[in-house]
């Protein structure tokens, strides 16, 4: 009997040896595979913050910046960092996050590309605009649209200036538009700016208006005016016929007539039936535009910019949309109202070891 206890207690001690054995074994085990994983996030992170600040200097100078490094100190470990691409061109951004054992790769390709201006909104008032929308509303698709046609960024529907009361503001215009308003926002997406911006927008405006007015001088093909007096010149049709109770002074486009630019509307412009411009449309003060029937045609397509004391007529199905594609296309030359940006594609990261 004592042997059969001893041995019993000799079995019981060692396998609580072994058992002891393996969980420290189990313990290593579990100790290495975190160092690696921790070792891989760092290395990650290095790679990240390295491919960040190669993105920076591209965007300080997105011509010349190009450089091949490697085993630069940052964090605990190193990172190397290149960027290759002919001057203009797309560059290949590559950064490797070293730490430990671990390397992890971030690529991506840079492009520069030209960004339209803040101060550009499916409507963009500079002061008091006088919204009449009459008849049963946008039939045919939203009355305003910061939805950007051309597929590079939207906006807010309508941006109109600061009185104090933003939200009441807000509220006055979306009264006259209903739901017919949108952009990157939800419901009616009607914007009252700060103060500060409103100033902001007031001059790049009289700077817009100017740069206008010299191509205008200039006898530009980009732009056609509407004076007020029944004439126009550049690309557009000026004379009218007083249809719909119009004046026969009034500068129009009629039935499915299309026709791109600037737009430079210093009187009175109706578009009639799917009438369409393709470009932004400038509306000085005392000016103003009435937009007919459309059976849910973007009758302007581009932007309309509109100063103080201007009015704007919708009638049925028709639309105001935003289009960046358009704006650059036209405004494109005149730095203060637009900039170059680097747009980084094609980004992906994975771990090298």
């Amino acid at each position: 009997m004592g042997k059969y206890i001893l041995l019993v207690t000799l079995a019981l001690g060692l396998s609580t040896t072994i058992l002891a054995n393996q969980g420290m074994q189990t313990d290593l085990e579990t100790s290495e595979s975190q160092a690696e994983r921790q070792e891989i996030i760092l290395a990650r992170q290095i790679a990240q913050s390295a491919f960040e600040m190669g993105v920076s200097k591209l965007r300080r100078d997105f011509q010349n910046w190009r450089v091949e490094r490697s085993q630069i100190a940052h964090r605990g470990g190193t990172f190397d960092l290149t960027a290759a691409g002919s001057s203009g061109g797309p560059v290949s951004l590559t950064a490797v996050g070293n730490f430990g054992d671990a390397r992890y790769k971030v690529t991506g390709t840079a492009e520069e590309e030209e960004q339209v201006s803040g101060l550009f909104n499916g409507i963009t008032a500079a002061g008091s605009v006088d919204f009449d929308i009459s008849g049963p509303g946008c039939s045919g698709g939203p009355c305003v649209s910061g939805i950007d046609a051309a597929g590079n960024g939207n906006r807010r529907g309508i941006s109109i200036p600061n009185s104090g009361t933003p939200s009441q503001d807000e509220d006055d215009v979306c009264s006259t538009f209903g739901d017919k308003v949108n952009g990157q926002g939800t419901g009616c997406d009607v914007n009252s700016r700060t103060q500060g911006l409103d100033e902001w927008i007031e001059s790049k405006m009289d700077k817009l208006r100017s740069q206008i007015e010299k191509k205008v001088n200039q006898g530009s093909d980009d732009v056609t005016v509407c004076t007020g007096n029944g004439s126009g010149n550049g690309n557009g049709n000026g004379n009218g016929n007083g249809n719909s109770g119009e004046s026969p002074n009034t500068c129009r486009m009629n039935g499915n007539s299309t026709d791109s630019g600037i737009l430079y509307v210093k009187g009175d412009f109706r578009f009639n039936g799917q009438a369409q411009w393709n470009g932004p449309v400038y509306v000085v003060e005392g000016g103003s535009v009435r937009i007919n029937g459309g059976g849910g045609t973007a009758q302007v397509n581009g932007s309309l910019l509109m100063e103080e004391n201007t009015e704007l007529d919708m009638n049925g199905g028709n639309r105001v949309q935003y289009n960046s594609e358009k704006i650059r296309d036209y405004f494109g030359s005149m730095g203060s109202l637009s900039a170059l940006s680097v747009r980084i594609t094609n980004r992906s990261g994975r771990i090298v070891r």
